[in-house]
C-alpha cells in the first residue's frame, strides 16, 4: 500500500500525548499513533452513519408490539429444524432474486 506523507501541526498538549504513545512503547512512531486514531475516527463515522433515526426506531417498536400481540392470539407458525431451514432459504432466495432485479424492499 502506498504512503503518502503529509505535514501536520498540532497542539503542544496533541504533540505530547502522540510522542507519550511512542515513549510507552505502544507505537514505534507518531505515525502509527495518528493512523490509528484516523482509522478510530473512519470507524466511528461509520457507526453514526449506521445509526437509527427516531422514525426507524418507532417503525421497529410498533412491529414489535404487533408481532407480540400476534403471539398472544395464536397468530404465528411453529417450525422444527429442518422448516425452519427451508423458511430461511426461502427467505435467502427471494432476497437474491430481488437483488438480481434490482428491486427495492418496500418499508412495510
Amino acid at each position: 500500500m502506498p504512503i503518502e506523507q503529509m505535514n501536520i501541526s498540532l497542539p503542544p498538549r496533541m504533540a505530547r500525548f502522540i510522542r507519550g504513545k511512542v515513549k510507552a512503547g505502544q507505537y514505534t512512531n507518531a505515525s502509527e499513533v495518528v493512523r490509528d486514531a484516523v482509522r478510530h475516527m473512519q470507524e466511528a463515522e461509520a457507526v453514526r452513519k449506521e445509526q437509527l433515526t427516531a422514525s426507524e426506531y418507532k417503525d421497529i417498536r410498533q412491529r414489535v408490539q404487533q408481532g407480540v400481540k400476534d403471539f398472544e392470539e395464536g397468530r404465528y407458525e411453529e417450525f422444527d429444524e429442518d422448516g425452519l431451514r427451508q423458511h430461511f432459504a426461502g427467505i435467502a432466495e427471494r432476497g437474491k432474486k430481488r437483488l438480481a432485479s434490482g428491486v427495492k424492499r418496500s418499508s412495510k
